[in-house]
């Protein structure tokens, strides 16, 4: 018989084999999907990091697909005269998104920042903001004449503009404007003008060039129009401001429209505007940038270009005219402030400024001078050629202003051994009472070192070394030639073998103009010419004694037009 073992009896709390097992699975499973999730989240955020360039964005933060931008810094130079208007403009900008562009304006002269642009320095600016397109243009210009590599520019259109006027009592201006007064009124020296400084006030270069303009371009009318305007030259546009309140006399300044404007605002002075009748210069203000600037930056530059456009109420406030030159509010009802919106040339503006300097500037002069014994021949009746140069030679000297400086050498043949050539006065300033005075006894003692040929060529090259080898900056360097001859030296050079040497002499940097005088018709003028040509000087013939005078004076006066003087 078969027994049957009666079950074991299960407790309800104890699990099966099965249920344990079928636990344990459930485990794993829960486990494993735990890890899956912790892995897709970390890949998530990494890739969101990756994706958006940065450690993560705010909740509120605009994505760039969404309108957002990147972030940009813009360092602005701007010219004092129109750093408020551009402060004002970006303070302006839209708050939503004024971390796009951060704009950090510091104000500088134009002239100073054009001056150390043509030196070579660094610049330190994204945008220069100068008052007129004439600062780029002389700076690229001052490089390249004195072989500075420089930051290359780009200049834009302009963004701003204010025209070149004149500043007078309400008087002046009453009486001025019936006459119809223009910049031919300064020429025919109808009123007196005062200038801020043409090398640091663009209005002032604005107005040599409409100067030029208003005598026809005639080189030798325009140099004694500016040397009777040097005396009425003031540092600033406020000084002249300044000058033509306080003048006794109808007395006005050349100044720019916006200038007069902020003048008047600050000082409460009663001073008008005259906008002349015939050249209506105008300052055209435009961005510059450097010609490698980067994408992003040109970015940056596009949006406070677009800011400044948008900004005319901003540059009235402050007495501009936008691009287009239409005038500020407190000018709309004037019919005389249409003026035309065209800015003046820059390239021609930058070399009126040149001329300016050039004539302005103190000379340092050598009189090279023949005592040949051909200058002791009879030029009239009862006097001799050097009687006459002797003259004329005080008549020079006396011509030249004092902070001008003079040496004296004399040529003829083997005055010193070999030597053609030899120094009576060294250089020394006319503003020294004492030097001017020893140079004045030597012109009139010339005639007592005449004798001997003519040593030209080889006096002519020591000469022009001579200046070269002791160049001072910002002077006008001349030698000054007078004879009555043709070279004599056979031992010395020959004229191909003085040009060459003048050529290897020639640096734009330190340029030193032979002005060449003939006396008589004995004179070699044609080698006179080439030797002038070579130095981008200027040759004179003097055929009657009378010219003597007439040609040594202009000569002296005519050293900032050289070599087109006409």
């Amino acid at each position: 018989m078969v027994r049957m073992q009666p079950n074991t009896p299960v407790s309800s709390d104890a699990p099966t084999r099965a249920a344990v097992r079928a636990a344990q699975r459930r485990r794993r499973s829960l486990l494993l999907l735990g890890v899956i999730l912790v892995l897709v989240v970390a890949i998530a955020v990494v890739l969101g990091i990756f994706l958006t360039g940065g450690t993560g964005t705010e909740p509120d933060d605009e994505p760039a697909s969404t309108g957002g931008c990147v972030p940009s810094s813009l360092r602005v130079t701007a010219d004092p005269a129109l750093a408020e208007a551009l402060e004002a403009i970006v303070a302006d900008l839209p708050d939503t998104r004024a971390d796009c562009l951060d704009v950090t304006i510091v104000a500088e002269d134009s002239s100073a920042t054009a001056a150390a642009l043509a030196a070579g320095s660094a610049p330190d600016f994204d945008v220069w903001v100068p008052d007129s397109a004439m600062w780029p243009e002389r700076a690229t210009r001052q490089a390249e004449l004195t072989g500075v590599d420089a930051a290359e520019l780009a200049v834009s259109a302009p963004v701003a503009s204010t025209p070149v006027v004149f500043a007078a009592t309400e008087p002046t201006a009453a009486a001025l404007e019936s006459a119809g007064a223009g910049f031919s009124s300064i020429a025919g020296r109808a009123v007196a003008a005062v200038l801020p400084d043409p090398a640091a006030v663009a209005a002032s270069s604005a107005a040599l060039l409409a100067l030029q303009t208003a005598v026809g371009g005639d080189a030798r009318a325009f140099t004694a129009l500016v040397l009777g305007l040097d005396t009425g030259v003031v540092p600033t546009a406020a000084d002249a401001l300044a000058a033509v309140s306080a003048a006794a006399t109808p007395t006005i300044a050349v100044t720019t429209e916006q200038a007069l404007l902020e003048y008047g605002r600050e000082a409460q002075t009663a001073l008008v505007p005259i906008y002349p009748a015939d050249v209506k210069p105008v300052l055209g203000v435009p961005l510059v940038t450097l010609a490698d600037t980067s994408a992003d930056t040109l970015d940056a530059v596009e949006m406070f270009a677009a800011a400044v456009a948008s900004g005319s109420d901003h540059l009235a406030e402050h007495g501009l005219r936008d691009a287009a030159g239409n005038a500020p509010d407190s000018l709309a009802d004037s019919d005389d402030a249409a003026v035309v919106a065209e800015p003046t040339d820059s390239a021609n503006q930058a070399e009126a400024l040149r001329t300016w300097q050039m004539l302005t500037a103190p000379s340092r002069m050598l009189s090279l001078n023949d005592v040949s014994g051909s200058m002791l021949q009879p030029a009239t009746a009862d006097m001799r050629r050097i009687d006459l140069f002797e003259q004329a030679a005080v008549r020079a000297v006396n011509s030249l202003s004092d902070d001008s400086s003079l040496a004296t050498w004399v040529f003829s043949s083997r005055r010193i051994g070999g030597q053609d050539w030899q120094e009576i006065v060294p250089f020394g300033p006319l503003g020294d009472p004492a030097h001017k005075q020893r140079t004045i006894d030597t012109a009139y003692g010339l005639d007592s070192l005449v004798g001997g040929g003519t040593g030209l060529y080889d006096s002519v090259l020591a000469a022009v070394q001579y200046m070269r080898d002791t160049y001072v900056p910002g002077q006008v360097h001349l030698v000054l030639l007078n004879t009555d001859g043709v070279n004599e030296d056979d031992e010395g050079l020959d004229l191909p073998g003085l040009l060459a040497q003048l050529e290897t002499l020639r640096d734009p940097a330190k340029p030193v103009a032979v002005i060449a005088i003939g006396y008589g018709p004995d004179t070699d003028q044609a080698a006179l010419e080439q030797i002038a040509a070579a130095t981008d000087g200027a040759a004179y013939q003097a055929f009657q004694p009378t010219d003597i005078g007439t040609v040594l004076i202009d000569a002296v006066t005519q050293r900032g037009c050289r070599p087109n003087c006409g």
